[in-house]
């Protein structure tokens, strides 16, 4: 049965950008490797392949955490916790492998780089020959002795920095700056760093980038990756030149599934792709990502059955082989070839046997389908056999080239009776069993594999913006029809014929959808689930769950996006934004009775709809204040706020504070909120004879007061004042209005 597919087991693809000219690298969209199993790193702010253990790579904790980077594997498993005697950790911020003071020896380097505020004038990278890890041991915890500390300061003043790299062709070390606006600042501590005085770094290219939060140099040190919260960039240079002379191109945009608070990549060790991860956030576990360089292979083995259950071995043993090369490649015949392991088995193919681009076969020892288990053979071998334990497949051509093989075992590969082992992607390394899953479908007679078609698919974790977030005019999701893997935080409990619930995975515009399931849920709690995006009476929607797991309730929940009414009522500029968010505003009822359980409540940008669809037991008064939470959501022709319960609708009574008489004032939600990296403050006041200025403050979370503005000459009724963050880390602001005896805050949230 030949079956031709595009794009096995990619939920989501993503196209390279060449944004300015730059030869563009082939890479393919991001593969789900497994979440961060170890539960105590849940802010993963750096990634390092392993040089020295296969399949292994070294993390850490951003700030908080005790000196100790951690060992994980290619499914995310949980290797150990390593110790780095005498090192402090203040604020670790990223982590490099790469040489060092003794030849054929690989480093750990460590770097004590994060400084928010730009307040210390001396950092430290540790640095620390690598421990020997398997990639299948048990859990340890063990102390790294040897470390050596690197102490630096730059040029040109303090720095707040996440991105440590190591250039294995020169040994020189790499810090480059977080936050400047457009200047980002890239410093070399050329080899040898000193260990004993303080090291000047090098100031050698500056970039027009911002919020530089990871980066890494490939093991050929021909290859850079720079990591933004959204993006990844690519620079490529020859062994020639130095690296920093590499920046003076311009950069191409690689793959990227934006995470939340994504801030760690790092290359395969073999250069061959690159990894990334994000830190928990809002109860939402991390997960690892491999995207690998793009294999145009004619033959790839994709697929193996060495153990069926519905039948015996000797009818029912098959493996499928797929062609990744591109469309406009030649298709290949088969005929000569020899398929062989490293024993006696042999069979050399003596028929036409043709696989076209993006075409799949399957190769068994039994073409009977109605002793096979159900199979739809392609081609019958003989004189060849699939060991249920380990062995190896070969695929020669007749000029004797070994064109794809691999070995596998029940040690790394998924080997389970009755279930075929399945390749993550065409593109990732099939000798590698980290790369393969058991297959998830049943076929023919209740074996678990997909001879002839594409794999078990394997949803792709993504953020709700990528599947909310559209231009078109329709609204309908960019994803429409693709499965999808979330993480969030329930927001309502099942409403309509109990069926429904909302998901929000962030607090910001869209990052909030409806989720159809018949079970019951809990308001709070973290989950993952997957299911195939649709749209539902013009609402984007998730249908037919095929995973849910509840992670347990998280800490603080979602918060609600202030917004005013205007801006989200039907036609409103950021209605769409918000289908599906938790929302707050404040207005007055101004319209009391729609029928069928609405009503409306205007801010003076504009009335907003309210349905009483999830909570009915509410009557609003005409010319009455109320603030009123709850979800944004879509229905016949118009845009509407669900509040979930008695508690989102609080009737404002403090009447004159909200009113323009002399001597009072209000402080209105800042607009956008969250925001990047600007906000609006709005507010109304009401100036009382001999009063002409009003002081406005801004605090961070730990109290600290980061800017004030005093404003003179206001004028009675609404102001505004714009607010630029971009020189602050990101985080929860408070806004602190004083007029007079009298003030009012106001809390917002700086995304970067």
């Amino acid at each position: 049965m030949k079956n031709f597919h595009w794009a096995i087991a990619l939920t989501v693809c993503f196209t390279v950008q060449n944004i300015f000219g730059q030869d563009s690298p082939d890479f393919a969209s991001g593969v789900e490797l497994g979440q961060l199993e170890y539960e105590w790193l849940n802010e993963a702010s750096g990634l390092a392949a392993s040089q020295k253990n296969e399949n292994v790579i070294w993390s850490h904790n951003d700030s908080g955490d005790d000196n100790v980077i951690y060992a994980l594997n290619l499914r995310g498993e949980h290797l150990g916790i390593y110790i780095i005697e005498g090192a402090d950790a203040r604020d670790w911020e990223d982590i490099a492998v790469g040489p060092g003071p003794d030849e054929g020896e690989s480093y750990i380097y460590i770097g004590e780089i994060g400084d928010n505020y730009s307040q210390y004038d001396e950092k430290y990278i540790y640095r620390v020959p690598e421990p020997d890890v398997d990639a299948n041991q048990e859990p340890v915890e063990t102390t790294l002795t040897g470390v050596e500390t690197i102490t630096y300061q730059y040029p040109d003043g303090n720095r707040d920095s996440e991105t440590l790299m190591v250039d294995p062709l020169t040994k020189d070390i790499y810090v480059v700056s977080k936050r400047e606006w457009e200047d980002i600042r890239v410093y070399r501590a050329p080899y040898p760093q000193s260990t004993t005085e303080l090291n000047t770094l090098d100031h050698v290219a500056t970039l027009s980038l911002y919020n530089v939060v990871a980066g890494d140099i490939s093991p050929n040190g021909l290859e850079i990756l720079i990591k933004t919260y959204p993006m990844i960039y690519y620079w490529s240079r020859t062994s020639e030149e130095n690296l920093w002379e590499a920046f003076d191109a311009d950069p191409v945009m690689v793959p990227y599934i934006e995470e939340l608070q994504g801030e760690a990549v790092c290359w395969d060790t073999d250069g061959m792709g690159y990894f990334t991860a994000g830190e928990e956030s809002a109860g939402i576990e991390s997960h690892l990502f491999v995207y690998p360089r793009i294999n145009p292979s004619v033959v790839i083995i994709n697929e193996i059955m060495p153990d069926p259950l519905s039948v015996d071995d000797e009818f029912g043993e098959w493996f499928e082989i797929y062609n990744n090369s591109n469309e406009s490649s030649e298709t290949i015949d088969l005929n000569g070839w020899v398929i062989m392991d490293n024993g006696t088995d042999s069979h050399t193919i003596s028929q036409s046997l043709t696989l076209a681009p993006g075409e799949f076969l399957v190769l068994g020892n039994n073409a009977d389908g109605n002793s096979n288990g159900g199979l739809v053979i392609d081609y019958q071998y003989s004189g060849f056999s699939l060991d249920n334990s380990a062995d190896e497949i070969e695929l020669v051509s007749p000029e004797g080239t070994v064109v794809d093989g691999l070995a596998y075992d029940t040690n790394v590969f998924p080997n389970t009776e009755g279930v075929s082992m399945s390749l993550l992607d065409p593109n990732l390394d099939n000798g590698n069993g980290f790369y393969w899953r058991e297959s998830l479908e049943s076929f023919g007679s209740g074996d678990l594999g997909t001879p002839g078609g594409s794999n078990s698919p394997v949803a792709s974790l993504v953020a709700i913006r990528d599947i909310q977030y559209t231009t078109d005019f329709s609204g309908d999701s960019p994803l429409l029809d693709q499965e999808v893997k979330i993480s969030g935080i329930i927001t309502t409990g099942s409403f309509r014929y109990d069926d429904m619930f909302f998901v929000q995975d962030s607090v910001a515009a869209w990052s909030g959808i409806m989720i159809n399931y018949t079970e019951d849920v809990t308001v709070g709690d973290s989950v993952t689930l997957s299911g195939t995006v649709g749209e539902y009476s013009n609402v984007t929607i998730l249908l037919g769950l095929t995973d849910f797991e509840i992670l347990g309730a998280s800490d603080n929940g979602i918060e609600p996006s202030l917004v005013s009414t205007g801006e989200i009522s039907t036609g409103g500029d950021n209605s769409e934004a918000y289908e599906g968010v938790l929302v707050r505003v404040e207005g007055t009822c101004d319209n009391d009775d729609f029928g069928y359980g609405e009503w409306s409540l205007d801010d003076g940008s504009g009335p907003v709809r309210v349905d009483d669809f999830i909570y009915d037991e509410f009557m609003p008064v005409l010319g009455t204040s109320y603030q009123v939470t709850g979800i944004l959501f879509y229905s016949y022709g118009e845009f509407k706020i669900l509040p979930r319960d008695e508690n989102d609708i609080v009737e404002i009574l403090s009447v004159d504070e909200n009113s323009l008489i002399p001597g009072t004032f209000s402080l209105l939600p800042a607009y956008p909120n969250p925001f990047n990296p600007t906000t609006t403050i709005r507010f109304s006041v009401g100036i009382p004879a001999g009063r002409d200025n009003t002081s406005l403050q801004i605090y961070d979370i730990t109290g600290r007061l980061v800017e004030t503005f005093v404003i003179e000459q206001i004028e009675s009724g609404y102001n505004e004042i714009l607010w630029n963050a971009r020189n602050l880390p990101s985080g929860v602001y408070f806004i602190h209005l004083r007029f007079g005896d009298k003030s009012k805050s106001q809390k917002v949230i700086y995304l970067k």
